[in-house]
């Protein structure tokens, strides 16, 4: 019987309660004495324990000296418990929908990631997401191989384009556009893109290294980069940085080469790349 009791206290009953409607289906009908032989519960309690009972139509009473009592069905009180649990369950629901709409804090337009877990995540999410094109600044040697099948799930959806620097691995999906970068812009050239793109910054006793830039249309951008050799990510969704950055990158691609091309050969010129 105790796993019975376990059950009707998950159902919202109290546990002399539950020992006391047992107890009586057990035995069928009884008065308070052989209620209370039969669940062990306290006699003097049994009477105000049958009263509440009674009050939820949990029980009947038949009067007489002694009273008896009698249980309702197992299968009534079993669905009359289960629907007020429900029903506790659904305003409690409601309730917290409300508050959390209430309380709902401005989303940050700038976040941080510890963690590879936590950036393949959140890439995850870019590559669903509801946009045109999706932009891969990869500033590793290596090539953007370890996010390939990332990649690939993102051709189909999106336009994917993938920049690498001169002498980088190319090997991408099929259906993912690859350029060399190329200079369009002196400035940038030697004060971003060769002094902080490409390599690593000594920072107030920490070395920060960026690896990737994946920017989603010039909404939403995820910098990946290492500190101190871990990793970690930046998701960027203010726009004057997303602008900017997508812009910047767009202009990489249409100074760039494609990757297919020989060095010094250019495929594609001026705003044949460009998309937005």
């Amino acid at each position: 019987m105790d796993a019975i009791v376990r059950d009707l206290v998950a159902l919202g009953m109290k546990e002399y309660e539950a020992k006391v409607y047992a107890a009586l289906v057990g035995i069928g009908e009884g008065n308070a004495r052989e209620i209370h032989i039969a669940s062990g519960v306290p006699r003097p309690r049994v009477y105000d324990i049958l009263e509440g009972l009674a009050g939820r139509a949990f029980v009947e009473v038949r009067q007489g000296s002694p009273l008896r009592y009698r249980p309702e069905e197992p299968g009534v009180v079993t669905a009359r418990l289960r629907g007020a649990l429900e029903g506790a369950a659904d305003r409690a629901l409601a309730g917290l929908d409300e508050l959390r709409l209430e309380t709902r804090p401005t989303p940050a337009p700038i976040w941080y990631l510890d963690g590879e877990w936590s950036i393949r995540r959140h890439l995850e999410s870019l590559v669903h997401g509801d946009y045109a094109a999706l932009t891969v600044v990869c500033m590793l040697g290596s090539g953007p191989g370890e996010y390939a099948a990332l990649l690939s799930e993102a051709v189909g959806r999106h336009t994917v384009d993938v920049v690498v620097p001169e002498g980088a691995a190319q090997a991408c999906p099929e259906g993912v556009r690859v350029t060399v970068a190329g200079e369009f812009c002196p400035f940038f050239q030697e004060k971003i893109y060769g002094k902080v793109f490409s390599r690593p910054i000594d920072h107030e006793g920490s070395v920060f290294s960026l690896e990737y830039i994946f920017m989603a249309d010039d909404e939403e951008s995820l910098i990946v980069y290492t500190e101190n050799g871990r990793r970690k990510g930046v998701i960027i969704t203010l726009p004057f940085i997303t602008c900017v950055q997508h812009q910047l990158a767009r202009k990489m691609i249409a100074g760039g080469r494609d990757a297919a091309a020989a060095p010094g050969q250019k495929i594609y010129t001026g705003e044949e790349r460009v998309h937005t």
